[in-house]
Protein backbone atom coordinates (compact mmCIF):
# COMPACT_ATOMS: atom_id res chain seq x y z
CA UNK A 1 0.00 0.00 0.00
CA UNK A 2 2.49 2.07 0.93
CA UNK A 3 4.52 1.54 -2.68
CA UNK A 4 0.71 2.00 -4.33
CA UNK A 5 0.91 5.75 -2.44
CA UNK A 6 4.55 6.49 -3.53
CA UNK A 7 3.59 5.76 -7.03
CA UNK A 8 0.37 7.69 -7.06
CA UNK A 9 2.07 10.84 -5.44
CA UNK A 10 4.86 10.48 -7.66
CA UNK A 11 2.06 10.08 -10.81
CA UNK A 12 0.29 13.39 -9.76
CA UNK A 13 3.66 15.33 -9.72
CA UNK A 14 3.74 14.27 -13.59
CA UNK A 15 0.28 15.66 -14.20
CA UNK A 16 1.37 18.69 -12.43
CA UNK A 17 4.42 19.16 -14.60
CA UNK A 18 2.06 18.93 -17.89
CA UNK A 19 0.13 22.16 -17.07
CA UNK A 20 0.30 24.57 -20.05
CA UNK A 21 1.54 28.11 -19.54
CA UNK A 22 0.19 30.45 -17.18
CA UNK A 23 0.95 33.34 -15.59
CA UNK A 24 3.20 31.83 -12.85
CA UNK A 25 1.26 31.11 -9.25
CA UNK A 26 2.41 28.96 -6.58
CA UNK A 27 1.72 25.70 -8.78
CA UNK A 28 3.72 27.07 -11.59
CA UNK A 29 6.48 27.72 -9.55
CA UNK A 30 6.23 24.75 -7.68
CA UNK A 31 6.13 22.56 -11.18
CA UNK A 32 9.34 24.87 -12.35
CA UNK A 33 11.28 23.81 -9.33
CA UNK A 34 10.50 20.24 -9.91
CA UNK A 35 11.52 20.26 -13.46
CA UNK A 36 15.20 22.41 -12.65
CA UNK A 37 15.45 19.32 -10.11
CA UNK A 38 14.80 16.82 -12.59
CA UNK A 39 17.05 18.31 -15.38
CA UNK A 40 19.93 18.51 -12.61
CA UNK A 41 19.28 14.68 -11.49
CA UNK A 42 19.63 13.70 -15.51
CA UNK A 43 22.59 15.36 -15.80
CA UNK A 44 24.03 14.04 -13.10
CA UNK A 45 22.97 10.58 -13.60
CA UNK A 46 24.43 10.93 -17.04
CA UNK A 47 27.37 11.98 -15.76
CA UNK A 48 28.13 9.74 -12.89
CA UNK A 49 26.00 6.93 -12.97
CA UNK A 50 22.35 6.26 -10.69
CA UNK A 51 24.14 4.21 -8.37
CA UNK A 52 26.99 6.61 -7.79
CA UNK A 53 24.85 10.12 -7.79
CA UNK A 54 24.14 11.24 -4.38
CA UNK A 55 21.28 13.57 -3.69
CA UNK A 56 24.00 16.39 -2.55
CA UNK A 57 25.55 16.18 -5.85
CA UNK A 58 22.09 16.77 -7.63
CA UNK A 59 21.79 19.71 -4.82
CA UNK A 60 24.65 21.08 -5.91
CA UNK A 61 23.86 20.83 -9.51
CA UNK A 62 20.71 22.18 -9.11
CA UNK A 63 22.12 24.95 -6.46
CA UNK A 64 19.49 24.49 -4.14
CA UNK A 65 19.48 23.17 -0.65
CA UNK A 66 20.05 19.37 0.09
CA UNK A 67 16.98 19.43 2.18
CA UNK A 68 15.37 21.60 -0.21
CA UNK A 69 15.22 18.51 -2.82
CA UNK A 70 13.22 16.55 -0.11
CA UNK A 71 10.56 19.02 0.27
CA UNK A 72 10.03 18.42 -3.42
CA UNK A 73 10.74 14.47 -4.03
CA UNK A 74 10.90 11.81 -1.64
CA UNK A 75 14.32 9.69 -2.65
CA UNK A 76 16.98 9.32 -5.30
CA UNK A 77 14.84 6.62 -7.13
CA UNK A 78 11.81 8.67 -7.31
CA UNK A 79 13.83 11.52 -9.21
CA UNK A 80 14.94 8.36 -11.69
CA UNK A 81 11.27 6.87 -11.76
CA UNK A 82 10.38 10.92 -13.18
CA UNK A 83 13.01 11.17 -15.44
CA UNK A 84 12.01 7.72 -16.97
CA UNK A 85 8.40 8.61 -17.16
CA UNK A 86 8.47 11.80 -18.64
CA UNK A 87 10.88 10.85 -20.91
CA UNK A 88 8.53 7.92 -22.05
CA UNK A 89 5.63 9.57 -22.24
CA UNK A 90 7.29 12.53 -24.59
CA UNK A 91 8.50 9.69 -26.78
CA UNK A 92 5.22 8.06 -26.86
CA UNK A 93 3.49 11.01 -27.70
CA UNK A 94 5.64 11.70 -30.82
CA UNK A 95 4.60 7.91 -31.59
CA UNK A 96 1.30 8.31 -31.36
CA UNK A 97 1.55 11.21 -33.48
CA UNK A 98 4.10 9.51 -36.40
CA UNK A 99 1.38 6.57 -36.61
CA UNK A 100 -1.86 9.10 -37.34
CA UNK A 101 0.04 11.04 -39.43
CA UNK A 102 -0.66 9.76 -43.09
CA UNK A 103 -1.40 6.38 -44.52
CA UNK A 104 2.12 6.29 -46.13
CA UNK A 105 3.91 3.55 -44.03
CA UNK A 106 7.04 5.24 -44.99
CA UNK A 107 6.31 8.39 -43.74
CA UNK A 108 5.07 7.39 -40.56
CA UNK A 109 8.40 5.31 -40.14
CA UNK A 110 9.93 8.52 -40.81
CA UNK A 111 8.20 10.24 -38.54
CA UNK A 112 8.96 8.25 -36.18
CA UNK A 113 12.60 8.36 -36.37
CA UNK A 114 12.57 12.07 -36.29
CA UNK A 115 10.49 12.23 -33.17
CA UNK A 116 13.13 9.84 -31.23
CA UNK A 117 16.03 11.47 -32.76
CA UNK A 118 15.11 14.61 -32.07
CA UNK A 119 14.24 14.01 -28.23
CA UNK A 120 17.59 12.35 -28.31
CA UNK A 121 19.73 15.46 -29.56
CA UNK A 122 17.58 17.71 -26.85
CA UNK A 123 17.60 15.60 -23.87
CA UNK A 124 21.37 14.19 -24.04
CA UNK A 125 21.16 14.00 -20.43
CA UNK A 126 17.73 12.12 -20.13
CA UNK A 127 18.27 9.63 -23.03
CA UNK A 128 21.72 8.35 -21.51
CA UNK A 129 19.60 7.65 -18.21
CA UNK A 130 16.83 5.99 -19.78
CA UNK A 131 19.02 3.74 -22.27
CA UNK A 132 21.67 3.16 -19.58
CA UNK A 133 19.64 3.03 -15.75
CA UNK A 134 16.56 1.16 -17.20
CA UNK A 135 17.45 -2.07 -14.87
CA UNK A 136 17.85 0.77 -11.74
CA UNK A 137 14.43 1.31 -10.77
CA UNK A 138 12.27 -1.98 -8.48
CA UNK A 139 9.01 -2.16 -7.52
CA UNK A 140 6.30 -0.52 -9.09
CA UNK A 141 8.61 1.89 -10.77
CA UNK A 142 10.33 -0.52 -12.50
CA UNK A 143 6.68 -2.23 -13.79
CA UNK A 144 5.32 1.13 -14.63
CA UNK A 145 8.76 2.39 -17.12
CA UNK A 146 8.63 -1.53 -18.28
CA UNK A 147 5.13 -1.18 -19.23
CA UNK A 148 5.87 2.35 -21.04
CA UNK A 149 8.70 1.06 -22.49
CA UNK A 150 6.90 -2.36 -23.61
CA UNK A 151 4.40 0.08 -24.93
CA UNK A 152 6.67 2.01 -27.00
CA UNK A 153 8.49 -0.53 -28.88
CA UNK A 154 5.12 -2.23 -30.15
CA UNK A 155 4.36 1.02 -31.32
CA UNK A 156 7.28 1.28 -33.19
CA UNK A 157 7.01 -2.63 -33.77
CA UNK A 158 3.50 -2.00 -35.89
CA UNK A 159 5.53 0.71 -37.73
CA UNK A 160 8.06 -1.29 -38.60
CA UNK A 161 5.82 -4.21 -39.95
CA UNK A 162 3.48 -1.37 -41.77
CA UNK A 163 6.25 0.05 -43.56
CA UNK A 164 7.44 -4.08 -44.67
CA UNK A 165 4.28 -4.93 -45.84
CA UNK A 166 4.04 -1.78 -47.75
CA UNK A 167 7.03 -2.94 -49.32
CA UNK A 168 6.34 -5.99 -50.12
CA UNK A 169 8.96 -7.80 -47.84
CA UNK A 170 6.17 -9.10 -44.97
CA UNK A 171 8.40 -9.86 -41.73
CA UNK A 172 7.60 -12.74 -39.82
CA UNK A 173 7.59 -12.61 -36.19
CA UNK A 174 11.52 -13.18 -35.39
CA UNK A 175 11.97 -10.78 -37.94
CA UNK A 176 9.64 -7.96 -37.23
CA UNK A 177 11.63 -8.30 -33.48
CA UNK A 178 15.22 -8.72 -34.98
CA UNK A 179 14.81 -5.48 -37.41
CA UNK A 180 12.98 -3.32 -34.45
CA UNK A 181 15.58 -4.17 -32.01
CA UNK A 182 18.53 -2.88 -34.76
CA UNK A 183 16.63 -0.01 -35.38
CA UNK A 184 16.56 0.57 -31.37
CA UNK A 185 19.73 -0.15 -30.99
CA UNK A 186 21.03 2.56 -34.33
CA UNK A 187 18.96 5.24 -32.06
CA UNK A 188 19.51 4.61 -28.45
CA UNK A 189 22.95 4.04 -28.50
CA UNK A 190 23.02 7.36 -30.88
CA UNK A 191 24.52 9.31 -27.67
CA UNK A 192 28.22 7.24 -27.80
CA UNK A 193 29.30 9.07 -30.55
CA UNK A 194 26.98 11.88 -31.29
CA UNK A 195 28.49 15.45 -30.19
CA UNK A 196 26.00 18.75 -31.01
CA UNK A 197 28.49 21.39 -31.72
CA UNK A 198 29.71 19.00 -34.86
CA UNK A 199 26.45 16.83 -35.37
CA UNK A 200 23.13 19.33 -34.67
CA UNK A 201 23.33 20.58 -38.54
CA UNK A 202 23.69 16.65 -40.05
CA UNK A 203 20.36 15.73 -37.81
CA UNK A 204 17.94 15.54 -40.91
CA UNK A 205 21.02 13.57 -42.88
CA UNK A 206 21.42 11.34 -39.48
CA UNK A 207 17.39 10.67 -39.67
CA UNK A 208 17.78 9.72 -43.51
CA UNK A 209 20.83 7.23 -42.63
CA UNK A 210 18.40 5.15 -39.86
CA UNK A 211 15.81 5.08 -42.36
CA UNK A 212 18.01 3.72 -44.84
CA UNK A 213 19.85 1.18 -43.35
CA UNK A 214 15.89 -0.02 -41.98
CA UNK A 215 14.69 0.38 -45.20
CA UNK A 216 17.64 -1.44 -46.68
CA UNK A 217 17.65 -4.12 -44.30
CA UNK A 218 14.01 -4.86 -44.94
CA UNK A 219 14.35 -4.55 -49.08
CA UNK A 220 17.38 -7.28 -49.15
CA UNK A 221 14.81 -10.07 -47.47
Amino acid sequence: MKKAATQAAAARRMVKLKTGAKPAGPDERYDANIDHILRAAASVFAEKSFGLASVRDIAAHARISFPRIYYYLRNKEELLYLISRRAFEELLKRAEEAARATPDAATRLRKFIAGHLEYHMDNLPEMKVLVREADSLTGRYSADITRLKRDYSRLCRRIVDQFAEERGHPLDREGSRIVTSLLFGAMNWFYTWYEPARDYEQRTRIMDEVFGMIAGSIARR
